[in-house]
């Protein structure tokens, strides 16, 4: 469960939103659709932070709340007197709100989950994501302040390196794949398996279409459980968050230490650090517990219009893969920011596709393992500061109303013209 509340920035006045697995945001240009998502995303990360370090005060200050949102997800000049975000999650609730001169932070745990949460690897994906194939030394541009942009490039460093030569990333249903050459800092798409050409030559769908797919295969499937080598502070912090979750959870069994685990060896703490506990089951809950914390568990993955430059057929060929990449593990999620009313049309039949009793239909029309619960998914349509929810909770898909609202405008236009 995540409920967040946002007034006062930017376009938006007034906007409560509730997540699923699936967030659908629709709308005109500049209605504020992407800025819900870069505050949903900094919201999770902030939870993440918190949740790693055991504490709000290293992330809930006017120096992280300037670096970590306005900065880092360009919002300069969106926050305005009387505004206010509210995060609500099942481990801990806080809010910021103020005016941009005096910021106020509040925070509360929800202590009977907070020991549940599961790891997220979070990664916002920009509209810009071609940059990265129509300037060849992308890596070296230099920015003033960290951004998303920036954090985008460095996830699609890491990503890319887990498709070489030998192992391509197929692009849909396109009869495309790509792979990356380390070695000779080549980027290539192969086509029916017999063209090769330069990424930077590919056509602009291309540029948009393959990194985009490329992070969601490497976030839903090469980054979880995987694990990292730490830096002396993330060891520290990793330290830090066994002692206290043993302190709250483990030190009262029964009175009698029969079972003893030694903490990992580590630059910060060299000496062995034994923690006892009443059975092996408990040290075993106990090792569960901090590989949730420790190990991506999910991804978390933030979307600004996956329509970019793709014909319609292939944003429906996109939406199949995106679900069923998403769908590989129970806790992974995705929100979008988009204007373009065939995605929400392409998700809606993978909701009809959950509804549907003939198994075959569905396998051979979407994929069985594409479709999607109605339950999993929430869609808004965000104009004039406001997002509203436009799920038809009788029929159990998204609005046809609202799906063909802008149409209905075309149409009207043109049977008035046809009568004139």
């Amino acid at each position: 469960m995540k409920r967040l509340t946002i007034k006062n920035i930017g376009p938006l006045a007034n906007v409560l939103v509730d997540f699923a697995k699936y967030n659908l945001f629709i709308g005109p240009q500049s209605s504020g659709k992407s800025c819900i998502l870069k505050i949903a995303s900094y919201c999770n990360w902030v939870e993440k932070r918190i949740e790693l370090s055991q504490t709000p005060d290293d992330y809930l200050n006017e120096v992280e709340f300037w670096k970590r949102l306005v900065d880092y997800h360009r919002l300069n000049g969106f926050i305005k007197k009387g505004f206010l975000i509210k995060y609500e999650s099942s481990y801990m609730t806080f809010s910021i709100s103020g005016s941009p001169e005096k910021i106020q932070f509040s925070f509360k745990w929800k202590p009977r989950n907070r020991w549940q949460y599961r790891r997220p690897q979070i990664a916002y994906i920009p509209a810009e994501r071609n940059i990265v194939a129509v300037i060849p030394n992308w890596f070296d541009i230099s920015f003033s302040n960290d951004n998303n942009l920036q954090g985008y490039m460095s996830d699609w460093e890491n990503a890319r390196n887990t498709f070489p030569q030998y192992s391509r990333l197929d692009i849909l249903n396109l009869g495309l794949s790509y792979y990356y050459d380390k070695e000779q800092s080549r980027e290539r798409i192969y086509i029916n398996n017999s063209t090769e050409i330069a990424f930077l030559n590919a056509s602009s769908g291309l540029q948009s279409v393959v990194p985009l797919c490329g992070l969601i295969n490497y976030l839903t499937f090469h980054e979880l459980h995987r694990p990292r080598r730490l830096s002396v502070a993330q060891e520290r912090e990793l330290n830090n968050l066994q002692d206290t979750l043993y302190k709250e959870k483990f030190t009262q069994s029964n009175g009698s230490n029969i079972v003893g685990r030694v903490d990992d060896i580590t630059k910060t703490f060299p000496e062995p650090r034994v923690k006892f506990f009443s059975s092996h089951r408990e040290e075993a809950m106990f090792s569960e517990i901090v590989d949730r914390f420790s190990l991506t568990q999910h991804a978390s993955i933030y979307l600004e219009e996956p329509e970019e430059n793709l014909f319609p057929n292939t944003q429906y060929e996109l939406v199949k893969w995106m679900a069923k990449q998403i769908n590989t593990t129970q806790d992974n999620s995705l929100c979008i920011a988009t204007h373009s009313p065939y995605i929400l049309s392409s998700f809606n039949n993978l909701i009809q596709a959950s509804e549907c009793k003939d198994a075959n239909s569905v396998e051979s029309t979407v994929g069985e393992s594409s479709a999607i619960s109605f339950e999993d998914i929430n869609v808004y349509a965000v104009d004039n500061g406001t997002a509203k929810d436009i799920k038809d909770y009788d029929l159990r898909l998204i609005s046809q109303t609202d799906l063909d609202a802008a149409s209905d405008t075309i149409a009207s236009d043109f049977s008035k013209l046809l009568e004139s």
